[in-house]
């Protein structure tokens, strides 16, 4: 449970005020996000700001001095761009020619010959190219240059014409992402792409044999998308517009892609970063959970695993709020890169230091936080404190009553039953409950309820698993994780654990209220996943998401029928 989630409720409609103010005060929509001149003789105006049109219009760029240069392909202008003389007509450019979303190397997936010959354990994802003319947006840079050649100003504006006439988008958060192409398909550096990356794979590791269990998913052949930290960062414009296309922020940031095996899908869950260097924001400024957390980094989340559904992660942490556990905050988005119509995303939180800092009320600079069994948080020597606890709970005699009170005394024990009784309900497996595993404490205790140095358990990447209702996710969590095993020994813990996921199947599981929720899932974003299917897989029909759909539905009944006839083994 987030303690401050719904004290500080109050304080989100006063902050996207303040931000909203203070984005008009100091530019408007079309004048942001660019490098700040020092000079307002230095800087180029739009005419029109960034959003929803209904008809076409006539964009008048403007500067008092220089000479600008813009480029309609979401790259930098510069001296060899279009030269600004006369408006530029800004129509519903979604009958002009795909350009990005023709790019076939942004996912091996796209090499059905290939997959299907040699990724023997992992099936081809069925991704296509799409065969019509997709939605698009006319992204609009401008770059001032002054008498001694020098660029001055950088502006980036986005402009969706037409789009009160199109299917899909009801309802729906919109992004805006403007980045150079260069960034996200170049051979050598693109972030998005197989790239030099993939053919140094296949010469070092395919042609010589080597890597065979690799060779057998896909998913894990190396490509340049699956490389990672700072030197894999671009930087980016993103501009939020919410559901009714009013605009919400604009904002440089740093992109990289997100996830392990799921960067070699398509499309890609990525993660945003506010940084300073980019833009002078730290953080970005606005309140897109409700909250009041403004902060520095985000996860743009294409679904994982759950790709033609989209649900398992948004709606399991939804349920889960109130649990004493983490559990992130969703907002679902349609996402165009450069223009052109990218599909639906989840926009959610990241878990670091000021996460836990503003939800928990610590000191972010006294966080530990491990994630998949490493440090995420913390100085180097901290990972100790984690080993420490660990070792504890998984090699004492935890039949003594002094040893497991000692265990009591390490971890939040509310908490780490909360978070076993959630994921067993939903049988959690595959890459659960290792490596998606993540806990935090402080490493001094401070005041405050959460100050304690107690462990506490995050939840976070719901997708992976298969939803199988009889699945005895008990006996496999036991087989995975010694930790757990060992506390199964104590009858204390196992009489709490159990009760516990009783309590969870009549109130946070409860069939009825879960079937309700699906159903509204389904209702809500059925039209937007029809376009997004379209968008990857050229179909249309829905088929799909209805069985997937269907076959999750029926999951919350089917799973409370399976636990009854099981969980009274675990009990002496």
């Amino acid at each position: 449970m987030k303690f401050r989630a719904r004290k500080k409720r109050f304080f989100a409609a006063g902050s996207v005020l303040v931000a909203a103010l203070l984005i008009l005060f100091e530019m408007s929509w079309a004048k942001s996000n660019g490098t700040a001149p020092n000079e307002e003789s230095l800087r180029v105006f739009f005419s029109r700001e960034s959003g929803f049109y209904e008809d076409e219009f006539e964009l008048e760029l403007e500067a008092k001095a220089g000479t600008i240069y813009y480029t309609l392909d979401g790259s930098l202008p510069d001296k060899s761009s279009a030269k600004y003389e006369n408006p530029i007509l800004i129509t519903d450019a979604t009958q002009k020619d795909n350009i990005y979303s023709m790019i076939r190397d942004v996912s091996v997936g796209l090499d059905k010959e290939l997959v299907d010959k040699v990724s023997t354990l992992e099936p081809g994802p069925g991704y296509e190219v799409p065969n019509y003319k997709i939605d698009k947006a006319t992204v609009v840079r401008a770059a001032l240059y002054d008498g001694a050649g020098q660029c001055r100003d950088i502006k980036t504006a986005t402009y969706f014409v037409g789009f009160s006439d199109k299917d899909g988008y009801d309802g729906m958060n919109i992004l805006s992402l403007v980045t150079d192409p260069s960034n996200l398909f170049d051979y050598e550096t693109g972030i998005y792409v197989t790239g030099k990356a993939y053919d140094d794979y296949k010469r070092e590791y395919r042609d010589k044999g080597i890597y065979i269990f690799r060779e057998s998913y896909w998913s894990q052949w190396l490509a340049n998308y699956k490389n990672r930290g700072i030197k894999w960062e671009r930087k980016a414009v993103c501009q939020f517009f919410d559901s009714s296309g009013q605009p919400v922020l604009a904002q440089e940031c740093g992109i990289r892609i997100h996830g392990v095996s799921t960067r070699a899908y398509n499309p890609k869950s990525l993660n945003l970063y506010a940084r300073k260097e980019y833009d002078g924001n730290k953080y970005f400024e606005a309140d897109f959970f409700g909250t009041g957390y403004l902060p520095s980094t985000l996860t743009l989340f294409q679904g994982g695993n759950d790709l033609r559904m989209k649900v398992k992660d948004y709606l399991i942490s939804s349920v889960i709020q109130d649990l004493e556990v983490s559990a992130m905050n969703y907002q679902p988005y349609v996402m165009f890169l450069n223009g052109e119509y990218w599909g639906v995303y989840w926009l959610c939180e990241k878990y670091d230091a000021r996460y836990l800092e503003y939800y928990y009320g610590v000191d972010k600079d006294n966080v530990i936080m491990i994630k998949g069994g490493e440090l995420a948080e913390g100085e180097e020597e901290d990972f100790k404190y984690y080993r420490k606890m660990v070792d504890f709970c998984s090699e004492s005699d935890l039949t003594k009553d002094e040893n497991y009170n000692k265990v009591c005394q390490m971890i939040d024990m509310e908490s780490y039953i909360d978070y076993f009784a959630a994921m067993l309900y939903t049988a959690r497996e595959g890459d659960w409950p290792f490596p998606n595993y993540a806990c935090w404490r402080v490493k001094k205790e401070e005041d405050g309820a959460y100050g304690d140095g107690k462990w506490r358990w995050m939840v976070f990447d719901l997708n992976s698993e298969g939803f199988n209702p009889n699945l005895d996710t008990i006996d496999l969590a036991m087989g995975a994780d010694g930790m757990f095993r060992n506390l199964m020994t104590n009858a204390t813990f196992r009489r709490q654990l159990i009760h516990r996921i009783e309590e969870l199947e009549e109130t946070v599981f409860e069939v009825g209220a879960m079937e309700e929720r699906v159903d509204g899932y389904r209702e809500f974003i059925s039209e937007a996943m029809r376009e997004n299917d379209r968008r990857f897989y050229n179909d249309d029909s829905l088929a799909v998401f209805d069985a997937e759909i269907e076959e999750f539905r029926s999951f919350f009944y089917k799973r409370k029928e399976y636990l009854a006839s099981i969980l009274n083994s675990y009990i002496d």
